[in-house]
């Protein structure tokens, strides 16, 4: 179960939807892919569809290959035009 971090979304929320890119920085461990999960949650709810979002985890051995630059536009290009 994911714990709803209610007062760090609030902070967050005003920046959700504009156009500057966001980064999410923090020590391994701190929470910033809860955060990105709470973050989609919530997208979700407002009625974006999961198929919009591309997810990553990049120290599962099965996305190992996409640890260059050139291998990960590749694939996120083929998902895209799956969609």
């Amino acid at each position: 179960m994911m714990i709803k971090r209610e007062q760090y979304m609030r902070r967050l929320r005003p920046f959700i939807g504009n156009d500057p890119i966001k980064v999410l920085t923090g020590i391994r461990g701190s929470g910033k892919s809860v955060m990105l999960d709470l973050i989609k949650e919530e997208l979700i709810s407002s009625g974006i569809s999961d198929a919009q979002f591309i997810t990553f985890n990049f120290e599962a051995m099965k996305n190992s290959h996409l640890c260059t630059a050139e291998a990960l536009y590749r694939e996120i290009i083929q998902q895209t035009a799956e969609i």
